[in-house]
């Protein structure tokens, strides 16, 4: 026996709907072409939708999301931070790196004697903030001076080069000017951390070890928000003493809003699936009407309404299960070009992505199948002899 009468023997009800779909070939590809249809709307819509989040997202915290920015509150007996209170704030955060800075700012003299304001941050390790692309920072750190990345591309700052700097000092008698010159030791790897200063220098120049910024650095957004809860917690409970900044809320508003977007346009994708349902069904109804005799026949040897039911439900589901895999073909190709577009990896869905086409393969088999329910049960309930009488 061939593999086609045994698999007619297990599942007659499959070969029954296989034929009438293929009996009524035209009616069958356009009412598989409006579930197409409505799942590459769904599909490639929610897939593309979260492409762009999660590449917002990455922006987001390459410029310093997953950070806690602290600074003195208005309470806070003194305008910096001390070695004490830097150490209060560590032991708060936990496992979270704690980096204490100083910003400031200079003038510098540019080769032809012109000067040129500049900002300074202070601090005792830069490579706690960014990776050094270019030289070395030395264990001992003094008299020189590290660059970032972009002042050295702007003013073609080559390491080994000796820069003049002019600082400001308020005295009693006036505005004192202090002229200092420092050796460029390291220019920083690119970044888009959010802050930072074009030079960095030993906190040791500032002539005091006091910080006005404390930049907690964690793993992810909702780690850097308990850390800015917990540091609330403990130290603005009846006083502000700490001014606390991250960027979670920014996050958060970013996820409602494309999330909102996205959940709008699938919906407008799944009017077209309804329309959809209402192709469908006119095709199962009149398929009904034209194989009355046939259904008669077939429930004249013994099939009953359940079987009548069960062949036209199979039938309508077949027709969905085809528009949705080549629909869900086509949305994936979509998916992969605004991946590229958006993240630069044909494959790099993200969960939400496969939610999007997995359920958009879902609702247009169950648009199908609902479809398919009326018309199987007026087909199902009408009575034998007059379905044979035509």
């Amino acid at each position: 026996m061939s593999l086609r009468h045994r698999i007619a023997g297990r599942f007659p009800r499959l070969v029954i709907a296989r034929r009438n779909i293929s009996r009524a070939k035209v009616r069958s590809i356009l009412a598989a072409a409006s579930i197409l249809i409505g799942v590459v709307a769904i599909g490639a819509i929610g897939a593309g939708g979260a492409a762009f989040k999660q590449s917002q997202l990455q922006s987001i915290q390459a410029q310093g999301a997953t950070s806690v920015y602290v600074s003195p509150g208005a309470d806070m007996e003194a305008s910096h931070f001390d070695r004490e209170d830097v150490k209060a704030i560590d032991e708060t955060v936990g496992a979270a790196a704690v980096v204490a800075t100083e910003p400031g700012s200079m003038e510098l003299i540019t080769s032809d004697g012109t000067r040129d304001g500049v900002s300074v941050t202070y601090i005792d390790d830069p490579r706690q903030l960014h990776e050094v692309e270019r030289g070395g920072i030395p264990d001992n750190w003094r008299q020189s001076v590290v660059v970032s990345h972009e002042f050295a591309a702007d003013r073609g700052v080559e390491l080994g080069e000796r820069l003049k700097l002019v600082s400001e000092t308020e005295t009693a008698s006036g505005t004192v000017e202090t002229e200092h010159t420092y050796r460029v030791v390291a220019v920083l790897a690119e970044s888009q951390s959010f802050g930072g200063g074009g030079l960095f220098l030993p906190i040791e120049e500032t002539g005091d070890r006091q910080y006005s910024r404390v930049e907690v650095m964690t793993e992810s957004t909702d780690r850097a928000e308990a850390v800015a809860e917990a540091l609330r917690d403990r130290f603005n409970d009846r006083k502000d003493r700490l001014l606390v900044f991250e960027l979670t809320s920014l996050v958060r508003l970013l996820k409602t809003l494309v999330n909102g977007i996205n959940a709008f346009l699938a919906g407008l994708g799944s009017i077209s699936l309804l329309v959809a349902g209402v192709s469908i069904a006119n095709t199962m109804l009149m398929a009904v009407i034209k194989r009355r005799e046939e259904i008669g026949v077939l429930r004249a040897v013994g099939y009953g309404k359940v079987d009548i039911v069960r062949i036209l439900l199979v039938e309508a589901v077949l027709l969905g299960t085809l528009g949705s895999a080549v629909g869900l073909a086509i949305a994936v190709v979509v998916a992969m070009v605004a991946n590229v577009l958006f993240l630069g990896d044909p494959f790099a869905f993200t969960q939400s992505a496969l939610l999007y086409l997995a359920g958009a393969v879902g609702f247009g088999i169950l648009t199908s199948l609902l479809a398919g329910a009326y018309p199987a049960w007026r087909a199902a309930n009408e009575r034998p002899i007059d379905a044979l009488r035509g």
